[in-house]
């Protein structure tokens, strides 16, 4: 057997893949597009031919998926979920707080033991001291997988028993990112409406701040092109809708991501979801 497996292959689980190869962890990887897994082979891992195999081959499994429903829906279409018995599932996929309690009850059914987690930074920090990951679950289950999970980022905090609380500090931590993009993109209007240049809105902005990359496509309308540290606005309507969903779920005050959901619409509506999130103020300027 491995010491563990990582299903998902795609830029955050690759480089979480990635960063267990290079702490000399044995892994097996799996996705469900085998081509993903090649390069992984020359690297050492040893690379699944199916799904049941993956979770065959370790006691330890990290998914990597694009949300827990992903996760489930992958589980029952492959037949595996017998597999699950005595395994440690590591969540590191998008979840609200309902969907991780809902999740680790389904696996508690099952036989396994579950840790919930969020990655709070980009696949190129994975593996490193500037990389940041929260996780929640049963105190025994997490000390199992402390080297694990501290190889993959040095920034690792556990947030106690609460399954909730890493989806919600995560949403928490999401609600402060695109309150800087929308509010970055209601400045940019406040710019363009007093006849002042939107560069020099960039011009006073921190070094490094989101806002930055934002506010320069706006001054050079290059909304085709989206920075590494940007995002398209249908990635931004799958964040303001997590921001709704939880909302929704916690009975709390949901007017600040309902004005978001309506600008990304809007800018949906006009065709700009495949365009740099900032593509919304064409949406707004009428």
């Amino acid at each position: 057997m491995t010491d563990i497996s990582v299903i998902g292959l795609g830029a955050m689980g690759s480089a979480l893949a990635k960063a267990l190869l290079e702490a000399n962890f044995s892994v097996t990887v799996w996705n469900r597009s085998a081509e993903k897994a090649q390069p992984f082979a020359s690297k050492g891992a040893k690379l699944a031919t199916d799904l049941n195999q993956a979770l065959s081959a370790s006691p330890k499994v990290i998914f990597c998926l694009p949300s827990y429903d992903a996760t489930t829906q992958l589980l029952a279409g492959y037949g595996a979920k017998d597999l699950l018995s005595d395994r440690t599932i590591i969540q590191l996929s998008t979840a609200s707080p309902q969907e991780a309690a809902n999740a680790e009850r389904w696996f508690s059914e099952l036989g396994a033991s579950f840790l919930a987690g969020a990655i709070l930074c980009w696949p190129g920090n994975i593996g490193t001291e500037s990389g940041k990951i929260v996780v929640a679950g049963p105190k025994s289950v997490f000390d199992e997988c402390n080297k694990e999970l501290k190889a993959l980022a040095g920034g690792l905090r556990y947030l106690g028993s609460n399954i909730k609380a890493p989806s919600t500090v995560d949403i928490a931590f999401l609600s402060r990112t695109l309150g800087i993009i929308f509010g970055s993109i209601h400045g940019a209007l406040v710019c363009e409406a007093e006849g002042v240049a939107v560069s020099e809105f960039s011009a006073i902005l921190p070094p490094g701040d989101r806002a930055v990359a934002l506010t320069e496509t706006i001054a050079n309308g290059s909304f085709d092109e989206i920075s590494d540290a940007g995002a398209s606005v249908d990635v931004a309507w799958a964040a303001v809708r997590q921001l709704k969903q939880q909302a929704e779920d916690s009975g709390i005050n949901s007017e600040l991501p309902d004005l978001m959901a309506k600008w990304v619409n809007k800018a949906q509506a006009a065709g700009f979801g495949s365009q740099e999130t900032a593509a919304a103020i064409k949406a707004l300027r009428s």
